[in-house]
């Protein structure tokens, strides 16, 4: 928590000292996802789902940025012999952003920084049901690679990865999304 309270401290100041010829702009989509859960000897177990994230950054001029975002990495299931389980992992993300253009209408964009990540796990078997959280903070990064509609309006598709955490348990997850981003 204390590394995340010092990421947001870092990035507001960073905010703050931008100049004149900074801008904001907003985007999200949805995502296939992934949480690389550990199935084996499992009879049943999906750890692809359905997800999405909403960012919005402040751009300082020759491509940097600082972002603020949420996401959403989907839930993973697994059951067996009348049990089930399923992980569930989204949270908040602070980065640092930078978008090179690569032609006229074309752009990528690499993203680093920090997640504040919640990992729910919830139970079933013979009736009972349990359910539990734990909140912790991970590395984060991105690809992202857009096209521009217009100098404001960009179709973005993109790559989200961080690292899940439970009990002392790891678990890699992904997002590959399609979304939009607005220039203001």
């Amino acid at each position: 928590m204390k590394k995340t309270a010092i990421a947001i401290a870092t990035l507001a100041a960073a905010l703050g000292a931008a100049n004149a010829s900074a801008q904001a702009y907003i985007g999200g989509g949805v995502s296939a996802t992934r949480i690389n859960v550990d199935c084996d000897g499992i009879q049943s177990c999906d750890k692809s789902d359905t997800g999405g994230k909403l960012y919005g950054g402040w751009g300082f001029g020759n491509g940097l940025s600082a972002e603020l975002g949420y996401i959403t990495f989907g839930k993973a299931t697994a059951s067996d012999s009348g049990a089930s389980l399923d992980v569930k992992v989204h949270g908040f993300t602070v980065a640092a952003a930078y978008r090179a253009p690569i032609a006229s209408s074309w752009g990528l964009t690499g993203r680093l920084g920090l997640a504040s990540l919640k990992t729910k796990l919830s139970a079933s078997a013979g009736g009972l049901s349990a359910s539990d959280d734990e909140r912790h903070t991970a590395p984060y990064f991105g690809v992202a690679a857009d096209y521009a509609f217009t100098p404001a309006l960009k179709l973005e598709l993109s790559a989200d990865f961080s690292r899940a955490k439970y009990d002392g348990e790891k678990a890699a997850v992904r997002s590959l999304g399609l979304g939009l981003r607005y220039d203001f």
